[in-house]
């Protein structure tokens, strides 16, 4: 299971560079997280770490809403931290950590927030009890990851044509690990244009998004020549998005 989290560092360490001109989904997935964050606040957080910062969709937000809190910047992928760092500057703690098994870290955060990240994780029901661990009494863990109908025009065509597909199996919001503290979770599906089956795929490959699920073996050049031929029109390719806040 190591190697295949050493994979998908070393994607998106490869994506860094033209993750922001690929990453229009991921945008407004930030925009939409960050409202849910500042919803209903009444005071700032002092301490705030992201878990998966990427280039800084979420961060540059974060910056601009909390200006007078201590931000902990951090993602699994080096590149990825460097282009955040040169979007946002030095004033913040930039670290280079695993999200699903944080160390050195020192626990007490107010905010903890991660935007599609937590899909990645190996063990998620592990990591966010580790997470959890590090918020401060009354902190919140505020996050959006991917649900069960992520893509499920790609599922529909390989089941129609009677391919294993690779897209990983992500949880419906009533089947979510929570830890066992106050929490509380929605979900919203968004739709994304792509001119067709290369598209969709050649855009997964340029964020560094396209490791498969555990164990799935890639088509052979025949039968994936044939799911691309099923979109050959175009699609708009589903993201089901689970929104979740979890309070010790």
């Amino acid at each position: 299971m190591r190697e295949r989290q050493d994979r998908i560092r070393d994607r998106f360490a490869a994506g860094a560079r033209l993750y922001d001109q690929a990453g229009d989904l991921q945008w407004r997935v930030a925009e939409i997280l960050s409202e849910r964050i500042t919803a209903g606040m009444t005071r700032m957080p002092p301490r705030l770490l992201e878990i998966g910062c990427g280039t800084g969709f979420l961060s540059a937000r974060l910056a601009d809403n909390f200006p007078g809190s201590a931000l902990t910047l951090s993602d699994i992928a080096p590149a990825m931290l460097e282009r955040c760092r040169a979007r946002l500057g030095d004033r913040h703690d930039y670290r280079i950590i695993d999200g699903e098994a944080p160390e050195g870290l020192k626990a007490g955060y107010d905010l903890i927030v991660s935007s599609l990240a937590f899909q990645w994780f190996a063990d998620l029901p592990a990591a966010l009890v580790r997470l959890a661990d590090l918020l401060a009494p009354g902190g919140r863990l505020v996050f959006a990851t991917l649900g069960y109908q992520t893509f499920q025009e790609w599922r529909a065509a390989h089941a129609r044509l009677g391919l294993p597909c690779g897209t990983p199996d992500y949880p419906a919001l009533a089947d979510f690990p929570w830890p066992t503290l106050a929490h509380r979770g929605a979900e919203q599906l968004l739709t994304h244009p792509y001119a067709d089956g290369f598209d969709f795929v050649a855009s997964l490959k340029t964020l560094g998004a396209g490791e498969p699920k555990a164990g799935y073996r890639p088509l052979a050049p025949g039968p994936f020549r044939q799911i691309l031929a099923e979109f050959s029109d175009g699609v708009a390719m589903t993201y089901h998005l689970l929104f979740g806040e979890i309070t010790r």
